[in-house]
Order: C-alpha cells, then sequence, then structure tokens
C-alpha cells in the first residue's frame, strides 16, 4: 500500500516538474522572438560596403584565392 502511494507521489513531482521546465521554455522561446522581433524593428542591422552588389568572381579568381588558401594552409602546418 505503501509503494503505490510513493509512486503516486513521484508521479505527481513529476508532472508538475515537467510542466514547470515547459512552461519555462514556452516563456523562454516567446521572449526571445520577442526581443528579436524588437531589435530588428529599432536597431536594424546597418548593410556591408562592397563596391559593387551582387558582382561576380570569376573562376579564374576563384581559382587563385583557392591555391592562395592552401598554400598559406601548408605553410602554417608545416
Amino acid at each position: 500500500m505503501e509503494s503505490s502511494a510513493l509512486i503516486l507521489e513521484s508521479a505527481k513531482i513529476m508532472i508538475v516538474g515537467m510542466a514547470t521546465v515547459f512552461s519555462f521554455l514556452c516563456f523562454m522561446i516567446f521572449f526571445l522572438k520577442a526581443q528579436g522581433w524588437f531589435l530588428t524593428r529599432f536597431f536594424p542591422q546597418a548593410k556591408a560596403a562592397s563596391a559593387r552588389s551582387g558582382a561576380k568572381i570569376s573562376d579564374e579568381t576563384l581559382g587563385k584565392i583557392a591555391l592562395k588558401a592552401i598554400d598559406e594552409y601548408k605553410k602554417r602546418r608545416g
């Protein structure tokens, strides 16, 4: 008899604990979404300055950049 009462009491505690965690997580999601909305609304992010927006890099230039990156990596690695 006493073991079933203990199991029932532990189930109640588990349900209360899980409800508390679930409530906190829901509140946290709501708060973070509201914070994101507020920050983007009143403090918009400045766009990065570039010479030409949408500028295309040629395959030749991209290949040179990749080779230079590989060389730098090998130099640092030894």
